[in-house]
């Protein structure tokens, strides 16, 4: 069993590392891209200046990695949304495979109407501007616009409007673009009062094209990255883990924050505890460990007392400062003396926690028992998301 397990921790590792990869060339995509200025031809903007979006077909942009950024749209998508809406052309690639990954219908907006009942409406963007005819299809149904980006925001405004004029039970459950382009507007987190989301901020400066996930990119990410490490820790708990006087199994795995290697991993036997396992692997099998820095995924909440000699994992966690995030399955609610305490240990003591089965966060010095606001939650993110 162990063996089998040791072979699913490299296939998890390869999957992780396969996407990381993908997330980064997309950027790379996007900073390389080529930059046109162009005369208005009825748009909103004099001497618009925008790139050739990577996925556009004007360029060799592999599709692969435009799967993948479909998948993590598509996880925005609120779960009663019937139908997929997106416009021609660029929208159309992205649009179709978010559509295909949550099998749903999509209707495109064509610049012809093929006799079918339509609404019509302005496509404005910031160097030009054409009619556009939208299916009636969508009618009394539940819709997610996809397109590939908002620049100006002239486009998806319209298309919002013309969603909106037929009729009131036609309704509208977000807006979600592969990339914000925020030259020409203001960014916000809505677009005409509906929830607004995209995987990546653009910005043109000084001729290059900036590109950065955002925070919402950045959240859908990682419960993606927690869920695959998390799910191969629970398969240790379960399957090779002696089981503690209070019946359950415990694991722990330990991944390397920048490359995402499964460095060392645990279980409970024995008077040996999970986290204790784990560190002692890593301890023993890294020579270098001391150079970097890591993450600890661990099914249950770490012990804060232990009986005899043995040091509580909590504190053996708290005294490696390579260790920055804890990613914790369930508080020990079967012990009163750790449910809770080790958590607020663990962030008393410098740990950022994520916690699983309630999808919260507790950052370092944070008073977990009090209600606390982070000021700037982005700088608390995850590690890992460079992509250098």
């Amino acid at each position: 069993m162990l063996n089998l397990l040791e072979k699913e921790l490299q296939q998890t590792y390869q999957e992780i590392i396969a996407i990381k990869k993908d997330v980064g060339d997309a950027m790379n995509l996007f900073r390389e891209a080529q930059i046109r200025t162009t005369d208005s031809k009825g748009g909103t903007v004099s001497n618009y200046q925008y790139f050739i979006y990577p996925f556009k077909g004007f360029t060799l942009a592999n599709q692969g990695i435009h799967n993948t950024l479909a998948k993590y749209l598509a996880e925005m998508i609120p779960k009663d949304t019937e139908v997929i809406l997106s416009i021609e052309s660029d929208g159309i690639g992205i649009a179709t495979l978010v559509a295909a990954q949550l099998r749903l219908p999509l209707i495109i907006a064509k610049t012809f109407h093929y006799d079918v009942e339509c609404v019509t409406f302005s496509q404005q963007t910031g160097y030009y501007e054409r009619t556009m005819y939208m299916s009636k299809a969508l009618k009394n149904k539940k819709i997610a616009i996809v397109d590939c980006m908002a620049s100006t925001g002239g486009t998806i405004v319209n298309m919002v409007k013309a969603v909106e004029s037929i009729n009131q039970e036609t309704k509208i459950t977000g807006i979600y673009c592969v990339n914000d382009k925020s030259n020409y507007r203001q960014k916000s987190d809505t677009f005409e009062k509906y929830d607004y989301a995209y995987l990546f901020d653009t910005y043109i400066e000084n001729d290059k094209v900036l590109c950065s996930m955002s925070s919402r990119f950045k959240d859908v990410f990682w419960a993606d990255v927690n869920h695959r490490f998390y799910n191969i820790t629970e398969r240790l708990a379960e399957d090779v883990s002696n089981k503690s006087r209070h019946g359950y199994g415990v694991g722990a795995t330990l991944v390397n924050s920048e490359t995402f290697e499964i460095s060392a991993w645990g279980y409970r036997r024995g008077h040996v505890h999970a986290e204790q396992d784990a560190l002692s692997m890593l301890k023993n099998n890294t020579p270098d460990w001391e150079e970097h820095e890591y993450m600890l995924y661990c099914t249950m909440e770490p012990c804060t007392y232990r009986n005899g000699k043995y040091t509580p994992c909590s504190h053996l966690i708290s005294d490696m400062p390579q260790l920055k995030w804890v990613i914790i399955g369930q508080k020990d609610v079967a012990d009163n003396r750790i449910c809770g305490n080790g958590i607020q240990y663990l962030v008393e003591n410098g740990k950022n926690i994520r916690l699983m089965a309630t999808n919260e966060k507790f950052y370092a010095n944070q008073n977990i028992f009090q209600e606390t606001k982070i000021e700037n939650e982005e700088m608390m993110l995850e590690p890992g998301l460079s992509f250098a």
